[in-house]
């Protein structure tokens, strides 16, 4: 029992497990309302979409990047399947136009960040304003009121449930089962953690660095486009409020459930919890009617205090190997 619990803690994910659990006991214990049937559904909704954003922003982050445009990513692709749809162009072109967004955000914030040179923080703070702007120019205008009366069959993909469980909640496991696999088990995916310790011994491994890094940067657009399509499908229209503000949340879902912005560490498992903690935490202000701006307070002061263990653990280990 003590090998596995030495083992667990070990384990980057442990901190977002351990308090993710906290919450989910104290909200099942002082909230009638949290096991009925509209906030669970609600849960679902909230956590589906935002641990596929954790997903590509996690795969970045472990390499030492991030992705701040994951939102207008998000936003923009949903309003271009949502536009192609009212037109009346098919499911499936309607789809590919969305994550044809996707991919071509994903692109261009992979050449500004790898081939570039230019920072995560600069390039993707840009790529979000002007992606985000488009999306506010499409949806003040008379485009707007006719991004709806969706096909049923993509409605019904959005709303129907599958075992007590939307489609998207299913395709978010099965995406995390996937991506938990290619980190954990394939030499692609352990590029990741070699480019996050070192890019300059991954170079030495003979790791293409600059062209994992475009790939992970457009995986992170695609991710981000798959939660816009799904989240249309779910609310049955685009709205240009859709991912707003977002980015940062995620993140820190990140941090949370163990990654470091100073990369080289991170899971899965880790985004998934990360992701479940904001879910719950949001959706505990709201069962309680408390004020939701003290929850930006408590997530913000989570974060400082997850970022200072970090720090903490990080110096810990220079002075260690001899270094600090």
């Amino acid at each position: 029992m003590k090998k596995w619990y030495a083992n667990f803690r070990r384990q980057d994910s442990f901190f977002g497990i351990v308090i993710t659990t906290i919450v989910v006991l104290i909200l099942a214990v002082s909230s009638p309302y949290f096991f009925t049937i509209s906030n669970l559904d609600s849960l679902q909704t909230s956590i589906a979409p935002n641990a596929i954003l954790a997903i590509g922003m996690m795969m970045l982050m472990i390499m030492g990047k991030f992705d701040l445009s994951v939102g207008s990513s998000m936003c923009l692709s949903g309003i271009a399947c949502a536009y192609c749809l009212s037109r009346g162009m098919g499911i499936t072109i309607s789809v590919l136009a969305g994550l044809g967004v996707g991919l071509v955000i994903g692109s261009i914030n992979g050449l500004l960040v790898a081939y570039g040179n230019i920072e995560p923080l600069i390039a993707t703070i840009g790529t979000m304003y002007v992606f985000r702007g488009m999306s506010e120019m499409i949806m003040t205008g008379s485009v707007a009121t006719t991004l709806r009366g969706f096909p049923e069959a993509f409605v019904k993909f959005g709303n129907g449930k599958i075992l007590g469980l939307y489609p998207m909640v299913w395709i978010c496991i099965i995406l995390l089962a996937l991506f938990g696999f290619i980190l954990k088990k394939t030499y692609t995916g352990k590029k990741n953690y070699y480019i996050g310790c070192s890019e300059f011994n991954a170079k030495l491994m003979g790791i293409h660095v600059k062209w994992h890094l475009m790939w992970t940067y457009i995986l992170s657009g695609c991710l981000a486009s798959i939660a816009g399509i799904m989240s249309v499908a779910r609310y049955e229209t685009a709205s240009r409020y859709l991912g707003k503000d977002i980015q940062m949340n995620i993140m820190i879902a990140c941090i949370i459930g163990g990654s470091s912005l100073l990369g080289g560490k991170g899971d899965m498992v880790g985004a998934l919890f990360g992701t479940l903690f904001i879910s719950l935490l949001s959706n505990g202000f709201n069962l309680f009617e408390i004020n939701p701006q003290w929850q930006n307070v408590t997530i913000g002061s989570i974060l400082m205090l997850v970022v200072a263990m970090d720090g903490y653990v990080y110096l810990k280990r220079l002075r260690q190997q001899g270094k600090a």
